[in-house]
């Protein structure tokens, strides 16, 4: 039981890091793709950089979900198969997960499958292929929304196998992204904003 728990332990954490990860990129995406003022929006929508940076930062979050949700053997820590070493007479069958919490996520990954293809097809077909420079929103029908569906479901079976393998609370905290203190793009759109009013001032004087 030891050897195994040790095991489970290396899995798990190994999936907390990715979805931890995919999560910090997804903030970011987030905030640079819908951002709080129509001046940051207009700041972010004119800023070559910032387009580019919160493309990368879209494509890493599709990267990452990715290794979490496609069936390859490469992605070793895909949460298909770590389901399945969950169930009865597989290598974690004894840790006790009950089977009512296994059938929920195949569930939800079943509910899901239209979008986990189009994510799987975003890093396959684009990201993996091509460097390619815009966003890429628009290619597959993906939204903000149901990609918090697949990390709410990543962050519920780390909690629930800590949980009941560990007897441990988690709590899920930003490492990078807080946007209430990120401001950076408030800032630089203000100053923005204010250049050109001074421009229009000294116009008009």
């Amino acid at each position: 039981m030891k050897i195994k728990k040790t095991e489970l332990k290396e899995n798990i954490d190994s999936i907390w890091e990715i979805s931890t990860f995919s999560k910090e990129c997804f903030g970011y995406a987030f905030y640079f793709h819908k951002p709080e003022t129509e001046d940051e929006s207009e700041f972010l929508n004119e800023s070559r950089d910032f387009k580019f940076i919160r493309h990368i930062l879209w494509r890493m979050t599709i990267i990452e979900l990715s290794k979490l949700f496609s069936n390859s053997k490469n992605d070793v820590y895909n949460l298909n198969h770590f389901i399945n070493k969950l169930k009865r007479n597989q290598s974690f069958g004894d840790i006790g997960i009950l089977e009512e919490k296994i059938q929920n996520w195949e569930k939800i990954l079943l509910d899901n499958q239209k979008l986990i293809k189009n994510v799987l097809n975003l890093r396959n077909k684009v990201y993996a292929h091509k460097d390619r420079k815009n966003d890429d929103l628009k290619l597959l029908d993906i939204r903000f929304k149901e990609i918090e569906i697949l990390i709410n479901l990543s962050e519920e079976i780390i909690t629930e196998i800590h949980s009941v393998a560990f007897d441990s609370d988690v709590r899920f905290k930003a490492i990078y992204f807080n946007k209430d203190r990120f401001n950076l793009i408030k800032i630089l759109a203000e100053e923005k904003k204010n250049r050109r009013n001074r421009v229009k001032k000294g116009n008009l004087g």
